[in-house]
């Protein structure tokens, strides 16, 4: 695989971006397994996996969304101070 418009040995920073999207997605991955679940459509889920799988993807989504709340009131603090 060739990389292009990178130097190699350096890697590419997570910025909030990055973590605005992983926040979307998976936002967009719960709502849709949460669709399925009110349906009782599980796919190849158990029930109980169904339920653990939701309670972790909104754990992760309110992870994300906190990192992201705490780094714009950095942002801010360093955008008044400078």
């Amino acid at each position: 695989m060739e990389v292009t418009n990178e130097q190699m040995g350096e890697t590419p920073k997570l910025t909030l971006g990055d973590l605005g999207v992983a926040a979307w997605a998976l936002s967009e991955l719960f709502n849709y397994m949460l669709e399925g679940y009110e349906n009782e459509e599980y796919g190849e889920l158990t029930k109980e996996q169904a339920e653990n799988t939701l309670n972790s993807l909104r754990t992760s989504f309110i992870k994300i969304n906190a990192i992201l709340e705490a780094s714009k009131g950095e942002s801010n603090e360093k955008g008044t101070t400078e």
